[in-house]
Formats: structure tokens, sequence, C-alpha cells
């Protein structure tokens, strides 16, 4: 075991943790907008896996040695304070996941993560063929992460993962094939066009090899129902991620009192429209049937984002740091998985500060039918709940916060629950706050995004505690949060690969408990505004770290 070294200061040794992380895992930092980053891949190669367990190990010793709380030699300012916090979760949460987790044995959809390159095309950080290059070197290095993949799998892997990655990985071919017509228009050079065409066609033969390999030697030998992490890992994985100490027992007790509140709020809301019928039948006729027209959709979500951003400027709600507006734009093929998505620059980015908000559309090649049924499900008042939680105040609003943070490691580690966590709470928010004037269809619409969220909660701790099966999973979504049976059994199929969705409503019962504490605590001179920013300013930590900050 190497002596771990000493360092000149505390910054010293933050900037060599985030190089160790950063490192390790090179596209997200790419993401991030570090752009030194762009032109490498991941290697999860035991060897390296195995380094950086080592380094990581030292680090923590480096951290308890000579930075803990009680050390002369420790942080005293306020963010110093916070980045040695957040260095020690992340550190241990690192070790838990190379150690415990191991999500790479286990999870293709790990690798898949490592061959996005959507960021280095779409967004204009640089000239285009300065990020072909990035783009072909990436490319040049799917070979590797999928060789990767295929020594790290276990050969025996639950058949619904599989059959997830094998969907997944058909998406990312189906992008490289659609990939040179998105780009070779844009280049001069035919030498580079020549090599990025290569790239393109190296990195198809080895998706589809690694395809070919996961249908006819894994999916034989693999079977359903073999997914779950345990009691006991689940809670560890929970606590560790979360910096949080409740049993499973206690956040099962706190999810199943909320949807029982949550749906007695839905019969509610759906007897103020129509008493006699059920809250199925109300979704269906009252808010599933009025929305936008596909000619109408953008257009309309635009002047959405537009009224939300001035109700929460005009009710000082929280700080909105940007005049940079979302460009409102149809999805992405490659990204039609869902019905909107918010994509924003990097913590990091400094010149492609653009953001996007994708809106899906009826493929062109479906039926009069199927698209009206899509349409239904994206209706005007889900579409407002979905645009609070992707834009304002959610998602969007978020990020540019992260950006102006002025710590690093606030910049560069970001908590499931805070990040999803926030999104879903200020839905709830603006409701509360006066979004949509009591009309109950927008509430309906926002109890109903909500159940999904706490079905999600209750069912990842379920299904991986062994106590729920997938078929009594999805009749909970069913049943609970109005799912039709094939968007209820996708809901529970998540919960197999991501039992970290948990974390939507993990996240916004913390921040709910924490506004209760600051409340009581400030009284009269409480601000929500207040509250809300200064929430925002640590980045995306765990909200146990930040509620360390607000309450110390």
């Amino acid at each position: 075991m190497l002596k771990p070294r000493k360092y000149h200061s505390f910054t010293e040794f933050r900037d060599h943790v985030l190089s160790l992380y950063l490192s390790y895992y090179p596209t997200m930092a790419s993401t991030l907008g570090l752009h030194e980053y762009d032109n490498l891949s991941e290697d999860y190669s035991q060897a390296r896996r195995e380094q950086y367990l080592t380094d990581l190990q030292c680090a923590k010793e480096v951290l308890e040695r000579d930075y803990s709380r009680q050390s002369s030699a420790g942080p005293n300012d306020e963010i110093s304070r916070f980045e040695r916090i957040s260095l020690e979760w992340k550190i241990r949460e690192e070790i838990f996941r190379l150690t415990e987790l191991r999500d790479f044995e286990w999870n293709p959809m790990v690798y898949i993560d490592q061959l996005e390159i959507t960021h280095l095309i779409d967004r204009d950080f640089a000239p285009f063929t300065s990020r072909m290059h990035s783009v072909m070197m990436r490319l040049r290095g799917y070979p590797r992460v999928l060789a990767i993949a295929r020594q790290n799998l276990n050969t025996n892997l639950d058949r619904t993962i599989v059959e997830t990655a094998l969907m997944a990985l058909e998406g990312r071919l189906e992008y490289l094939e659609q990939l040179p017509g998105r780009t070779f228009s844009k280049i001069e050079d035919p030498r580079l066009i020549e090599e990025l065409s290569d790239a393109i066609q190296s990195a198809k033969l080895a998706l589809s090899s690694f395809m070919e390999a996961v249908r006819t030697v894994v999916l034989p030998n693999s079977m359903y129902d073999s997914f779950r992490l345990g009691s006991n890992l689940l809670e560890r994985f929970i606590q560790t991620s979360e910096v949080i100490n409740e049993s499973l027992e206690s956040l099962l007790d706190k999810g199943r009192r909320e949807m029982d509140h949550l749906t007695v709020e839905l019969f509610k809301a759906s007897e103020e429209l129509d008493p006699q019928q059920s809250p199925r039948e109300v979704f269906h006729t009252f808010i599933e049937s009025e929305h936008f027209s596909e000619q109408t959709i953008l257009r309309e979500t635009s002047s959405m984002l537009e009224r939300l951003r001035h109700f929460i400027l005009r009710n000082e709600l929280v700080s909105i740091p940007s005049e940079v507006r979302c460009t409102v734009e149809e999805t992405p093929a490659h990204m039609r998985w869902a019905f909107a998505a918010m994509n924003s620059p990097g913590a990091f980015e400094k010149v492609a500060t653009e953001a996007f908000y994708y809106v899906t559309l009826p493929e062109p090649t479906w039926d009069e039918a199927k698209r009206k049924e899509f349409l239904h499900g994206l209706n005007r008042s889900v579409l407002e709940i979905v645009s609070i939680h992707e834009a304002y105040p959610g998602h969007y609003t978020h990020f540019l916060h992260i950006q102006k943070s002025k710590s690093k490691v606030g910049k560069c580690f970001w908590s499931y629950a805070f990040v999803e966590g926030w999104a879903h709470y200020t839905e709830e928010m603006m409701i509360q706050a006066g979004w949509g004037d009591g009309d109950a269809r927008i509430r309906m619409a926002f109890l109903q995004e909500a159940l999904i969220r706490v079905v999600r909660y209750i069912t990842a701790i379920e299904l991986h505690s062994g106590k729920m099966t997938l078929s009594e999973a999805q009749h909970l979504f069913e049943e609970k949060a109005l799912l039709r049976p094939i968007a209820a059994r996708r809901e529970a199929e998540r919960g197999v690969f991501d039992p970290g969705y948990l974390c939507y409503t993990l996240g916004k019962f913390q921040i709910r408990e924490l506004r209760a504490r600051m409340e009581r605590a400030g009284k009269e001179n409480f601000s929500l505004f207040d509250f809300h920013n200064n929430l925002l300013s640590y980045g995306a930590p765990p909200v146990s770290i930040v509620a360390q900050m607000l309450e110390q």
C-alpha cells in the first residue's frame, strides 16, 4: 500500500481528488464542459479499477489525517468546509460502488452511458471540425469499452436488464447509422470525412458484435427475477449515496403515508371535475383529451415556459440567474423514449451556453389513432407539470445556479436525490404558490406525476428487498398512478436496473423537511426566496450536506 502523500494545502488536495474522479469518468467530465476530456473514453478494466480504488483509499486517509474537522490544518472558510464534507461523501460513495455495489458486473447500462457523443455533436463550443475529431476519438474507443464490458459483466444477468440494454444498444446503433447524414455535409475536408466514416464503421461493428454476443450468449443464460440487491445492500446504497441514516422500514413508512395522502387529494380533485366518475375516467375525460396540436405544440410550449418564468420572478420564488431562455425543439430521434427532456449546458461550459427543451412529437409513420393516443399522454395539464420539473424552476433553473456555484466540488459532484428531488419538489411548490389558479385539471396532473414518483419510491424498495414481483409493481403503477399497462410495465422495469429512481421522492422529502426546520427556526424572518437560493448555491450534493451548511 502506498503511503498517502502530504499536500501543501487543502485546495491542492481537493484538486487532486477531482482529477482522480474526472479522469475515471471522462465522458461525464466532457459533458460538464471540461473539454480536455473530450477525446477520452472510460477504462473499467480490473487493473484500472484497482488503481482507482487504491487512489481513493489513499485520499480517504489523507482527508481523515490532515483535513478532519478536528485538524488544525482543516479548512476554515465556508466553501472549503463544504468541500471537505462533500469530498468525504464522494470518496466513500465511490469506494462503496467499487467494492460493494459493483454495478459494472450486473448492469450493462453502465457501459452504454460511456458511448455518449451527442454533446460533442450538438453543442457548439468549438469549431465543428475540432468537435468531429473528438467524436472520431470517442468512436475509436468503442471497441475497447465494449470489450471491457464483456470481461466485467457476469455470465448470468437478469433478463429484464439484458432486454432493456439491448433496446438501448439498438438506439445507439441507429444513432450511428444516422451520424453521416448529421455531420458529413458540414465537413469540407475529404480526409476527415473518410477518417470519421472509418471510425463510425468500426464503432458500428463493435456495437453489432457486442449485441450479437449479448443475444446469443448472455440472453439465453439470463433469468427473470434475478436482479434483487437485497435489503442490506439496498439500505447501504441509499445511506451511502445520500448520506442518510434512515432504515428501509422508516423510508417505506414515509412513502406509504405520502401515497395515501396523494390518493386522497387525487379523489378530491377528481370530484371537483365530476363526482360521478372515477379518477381514471376523469383523468381521461378532462385532462388527456385536452392537448395541443402537432402543429402548435412547440410554439405553445415556448409560451408556457415564458409564463412559468414570469410567475416565478413575480412571486419571488427563486432567482433565475440568466437571461438565456430555453429553446424549445423537437426531440432528437435517439431520445424519443421521453415525452420531454432538458438539455442544459455543462456546469463548466463557457462558450455553448444555449439550453434546449425537447418535446417529443408523434412519429410520422404512425396512424391517426396512435398519434392521437400519444398526444393524450402529452396533454396540456401534464405538459405544464413536466415543464415545471424540466425547466422553470426545475432542472434548468437548478443548472443555472450550479454554473454560478463558487465551488468546483459543487459543480462536479451531484446527488441523484438533490437533482431529481429539487425538480419534483418544485412541482408541489409551484402549485402551493398559486400556479394554475386552483384549476383542478392542473392539480390532478400534478398529483398523478407525484403518485408515479412515490410508487417508484415504494417499488424500488420492495422489488430489491424481495417483497414485490414485477407484476405486482406494474399493478401498483396502474392502480395508484393511473398509468396504462404498457407505461406501468415500463416504470416497473426501470426499477430493476435503476433502484435509485426512488430518489425523486426521497429528495422531495428531504427538501420539504429542511424547509420546515428552517421556517421554524426563522419564524417571521423566513424567506422562501432566500431559502431556495441558498439551497441551490451549493450545487447538487446530498441534501443532508446542504442542511449541515444552512443549519450550522
